[in-house]
C-alpha cells in the first residue's frame, strides 16, 4: 500500500507535460471551452478567479504566477520572485492582492494592479501547499508539508499562530476558511481532515474522511457542508456541524486533485488525474457534465463568481476557461 501511495503522489506531483489543446469544443450537454491560456513553462498547479470575475490568476512549476484577462484572453502580467514552483494562490476579498504559496517554503503577498511584491513570509520548514484569505481579508491561512497550519495577519505579516499536526505525521495538502471566518478546514495526507477554530487554534473535529490522501477541501457558501477530494478517486460531501458524511460522488477514473463549490452551493466542480473536469449537483450527486480537453492531470479548478464559468489548470501547462457550465 505504501508503494502504491508513493506512486500516485509522485504522478500527481510530477505532472503530465504532454501538450496539444483543441480550440473550442462542445463538452457534453452543457459547458463550452471559451479559451485556453498558454504561457506557463511548467505544469499549472493552481487557478483562482478575481472577486469581480474579470481575471484569473494561475501559478505553476515555472516559479511564476500569471494574471489573465477573461474577456480578451490577454496576459496582463507575470509575478516573478519565487525560487521554486508555485503550489497555490488566492485573491484577497477586495481583489487588490494575491497571496501565493511555493515549494521554496515561502508565502508571498502581491499587489495585483502593479505586480509589486508587498512582503514574503518564510516561517514554514517545507513547501507551502495551500493558502487562503479569511472572508474579511484580515488573515491568511497557509498549509505546508511541514505538517503545520499557520495563520498570518495580512496587514502586518505577523504570524498569529501555528497549529501543528506532527503527532499525526502527515502533510497539509489544502486549507479553506468557513464563510464566517471562524473555522479553518485542512486536508491531510493520511486521509483525514481537521477542523480548527480560527481564534484559538483549538481542534474542533477530526474527519476520518478518505482511504488515501485528501488533496482538496472547500466549504459550501452557506457553511453547512464541506466537500473533499482524494487520491482514492472519490469526492465526498460532509455535514460541517456533525462531521457526518452526506454522500459520495464517484465517477473519476483517477485521483481527484481539486474540488470547489459554485457560488450558490448548488453545484460542485472537480478536476482529476484522468484529465477531466466534472460538474456535479450537490443535492443528489448527479453528474451534470464532463469537460474534456486537457491533455494532463487537472490540478486545480475554480468557479467564477457568476456561477456560469469555471477555470481549470493542468499539468499540460495550460489554463482553460469554460462557459455555460450550469445551464440546464
Amino acid at each position: 500500500m505504501i508503494v502504491k501511495r508513493q506512486g500516485i503522489v509522485k504522478r500527481i506531483m510530477a505532472g503530465l507535460f504532454s501538450r496539444g489543446t483543441p480550440a473550442i469544443q462542445r463538452a457534453s450537454k452543457t459547458g463550452w471551452l471559451v479559451r485556453t491560456h498558454f504561457g506557463h513553462r511548467g505544469y499549472v498547479h493552481t487557478v483562482a478567479f478575481s472577486p469581480d470575475g474579470r481575471h484569473i490568476v494561475s501559478g505553476a512549476y515555472d516559479k511564476t504566477l500569471k494574471l489573465w484577462e477573461n474577456d480578451s484572453g490577454k496576459l496582463v502580467r507575470t509575478f516573478s520572485g519565487h525560487a521554486d514552483g508555485v503550489f497555490s494562490a488566492a485573491f484577497s476579498p477586495d481583489g487588490r492582492h494575491v497571496v501565493s504559496g511555493s515549494k521554496d517554503k515561502t508565502l508571498k503577498l502581491w499587489e495585483v494592479e502593479s505586480g509589486r511584491l508587498v512582503r514574503a513570509l518564510g516561517e514554514h520548514q517545507d513547501q507551502v501547499s495551500a493558502v487562503a484569505f479569511s472572508p474579511d481579508g484580515r488573515y491568511i491561512a497557509s498549509g505546508s508539508f511541514d505538517e503545520t497550519l499557520k495563520l498570518w495577519e495580512t496587514e502586518s505579516g505577523r504570524l498569529v499562530r501555528t497549529v501543528s499536526f506532527d503527532e499525526r505525521g502527515h502533510w497539509v495538502w489544502w486549507v479553506a476558511f468557513s464563510p464566517d471566518g471562524k473555522r479553518v478546514i485542512t486536508a491531510q495526507k493520511d486521509g483525514s481532515m481537521h477542523l480548527v477554530e480560527t481564534e484559538s487554534g483549538r481542534l474542533v473535529h477530526v474527519f476520518d474522511a478518505h482511504e488515501l490522501s485528501v488533496t482538496s477541501v472547500a466549504f459550501s457558501p452557506d457553511g453547512r457542508h464541506i466537500v473533499s477530494g482524494s487520491l482514492d478517486r472519490n469526492i465526498k460531501l460532509w455535514d460541517a456541524e456533525s462531521g457526518w458524511p452526506c454522500r459520495t460522488f464517484g465517477g473519476h477514473a483517477d485521483s481527484v486533485c481539486s474540488v470547489a463549490f459554485s457560488p450558490d452551493g448548488k453545484r460542485i466542480v472537480s478536476g482529476a488525474a484522468d484529465r477531466a473536469v466534472k460538474i456535479w449537483e450537490t443535492k443528489n450527486g448527479r453528474l451534470v457534465c464532463t469537460l474534456g480537453g486537457h491533455t494532463g492531470c487537472v490540478n486545480s479548478v475554480a468557479f467564477g463568481p457568476d456561477g456560469g464559468h469555471v477555470a481549470s489548470g493542468s499539468a499540460d501547462g495550460t489554463v482553460k476557461l469554460w462557459g455555460e457550465v450550469c445551464k440546464p
